[in-house]
């Protein structure tokens, strides 16, 4: 129950970015298929800090108590993919049961239409019918607006009706310290959901509920998920990082890998530049997020491999190391 309580909060932080006159944009922060998010996660009580310009946030004590990862990817062969026609991306978590998140991505806006938990005894969906505008781009410090999205699902044998509204505000930018690395020029994203919940059973009501969550989400310049966020409830508050930045930060090791021939035909090769040290592990991924195969080192940092067999199509290069963890960069077959 407490990761899944973790995942529930990490999943509704979706991916943007920053810069010191904080600027978040389609073309920089947005998710893209093949992202891999790894994160930690604690709960207890976290004091988000003040607003403004020039903060300084300090949580490198935090201890982590949980780890999960999150993949994107495409809605074919998801278990709700029927449910969410108008969904072009997933976030996958591998919790147990495993969850899905829907989204709508689109050049001027990120929607989040529903989730989906598979398989066993707990499964069910939330389908949006009026969905949570979670970004807007661009977006940038004391930029604000507001969002109304309602929903009905079933869970449990009631049926409950869901009604909120939700208001996002860039209040405040500055450097953040994470457990395992400090961003200097961050913006800080707080988003107040009010919402309530009305349940029915056999058509008869029974209750309603009017509940109040506030989260902060931190995020750099290229980041494609917060580099960390606090999410602040009634029953407690949590608090969840990218444990995947250690000696060198994601966005700037993406700039560190050269992929040619791309597209490709019948071998590509992957060369890292010497910024990048320590063990390295490369593997081609497909665009649900699974390993296919991994690249044979032909030198010092050069890796290659054989995708002759591979369909045409689009496909990432996964780079797994001692400085970095689970960054993808992407590649065509042809």
């Amino acid at each position: 129950m407490k990761k899944h309580y973790f995942i529930t909060m990490a999943v509704c932080l979706i991916t943007l970015g920053t810069i010191a006159q904080p600027v978040i944009t389609y073309n920089d922060n947005a998710p893209q298929m093949g992202d891999v998010y790894n994160l930690s996660g604690v709960m207890g009580s976290f004091d988000p800090g003040p607003a403004g310009s020039g903060q300084n946030w300090d949580f490198s004590d935090a201890s982590a108590t949980d780890s999960w990862q999150i993949n994107v990817i495409s809605p074919e062969s998801t278990p709700f993919s029927g449910e969410f026609p108008e969904s072009n991306m997933v976030f996958h978590a591998n919790s147990s049961p495993e969850a899905f998140i829907y989204m709508e991505l689109s050049s001027s806006e990120m929607l989040h239409n529903g989730n989906g938990i598979d398989p066993g005894p707990d499964e069910y969906f939330i389908h949006y019918t009026d969905a949570v505008k979670l970004m807007q781009y661009p977006f940038s410090f004391n930029n604000s607006y507001a969002d109304n999205y309602y929903t009905t699902f079933t869970i449990y044998g009631g049926m409950i009706h869901e009604s909120g509204n939700i208001t996002v505000t860039a209040d405040a930018w500055g450097t953040v310290k994470t457990p395992v690395a400090t961003y200097n020029n961050t913006l800080r994203i707080k988003k107040e959901k009010v919402y309530t919940d009305s349940v029915f059973v056999g058509g008869i009501f029974i209750s309603a509920t009017t509940k109040t969550v506030t989260d902060y989400e931190w995020y750099t310049a290229t980041s494609h998920y917060p580099v960390l966020g606090i999410s602040v409830t009634e029953s407690g508050n949590s608090l969840t990082y990218s444990s995947q930045a250690t000696a060198i930060e994601v966005n700037k090791i993406l700039s560190q890998i050269s992929i040619y021939p791309n597209p490709a035909d019948d071998n590509i090769t992957v060369e890292l530049s010497d910024e990048v040290t320590g063990n390295m592990e490369v593997s081609i991924v497909n665009l649900m997020g699974q390993q296919l195969s991994e690249l044979h080192k032909t030198g010092n940092k050069r890796f290659s491999a054989d995708i002759s067999n591979l369909p045409s199509g689009v496909y990432f290069i996964r780079v797994n190391g001692d400085a970095i963890n689970s960054t993808t960069s992407k590649f065509i077959k042809r």
